[in-house]
C-alpha cells in the first residue's frame, strides 16, 4: 500500500460509494428520504461496521426501494411498519454472508 493510498484510502471503495449514493439520490424524494432515514439508523445504531457488510446493505436497500418506485410501492409496503427491524434483519443477512465469504476464502488457501 502507498503511503498516498495509507493517507487518503482506497479510491475504488470511495468511487463505489459515489456510484451508490448516485444511485439513492436519483430516487423519488419519498424513497430516497427513506433511504437517509434507513442510513442514519444503520450508521448510528452501529448496524453495519465495515466496507463489505455496508456495501451489501446499502445497495440491497437501494435495490429494493428502486424496484418499490418503478411498481408504485410504498416504502412500508417492502419494509413492512417496523422499518428498524427490517434494518437489523439486513444487517444479519449480511454479517453472515461476509462470513461465509470469511471462511470460503480460509477453507480455500490449504
Amino acid at each position: 500500500m502507498s503511503m498516498f493510498e495509507k493517507i487518503f484510502g482506497d479510491f475504488s471503495e470511495k468511487k463505489a460509494w459515489r456510484e451508490m449514493e448516485k444511485r439513492a439520490k436519483a430516487l423519488p424524494e419519498d424513497y430516497y428520504n427513506a433511504y437517509k432515514a434507513m442510513q442514519k439508523y444503520l450508521w448510528n445504531t452501529g448496524g453495519v461496521t465495515d466496507w463489505q457488510e455496508t456495501k451489501f446493505v446499502f445497495i440491497h436497500i437501494i435495490d429494493l426501494l428502486e424496484e418499490a418506485a418503478a411498481n408504485g410501492k410504498r416504502v412500508k409496503e417492502i419494509t413492512g411498519n417496523d422499518v428498524s427491524a427490517f434494518c437489523d434483519d439486513l444487517v444479519i443477512d449480511a454479517k453472515s454472508w461476509v462470513d461465509k465469504q470469511r471462511q470460503k476464502l480460509n477453507d480455500s488457501i490449504k
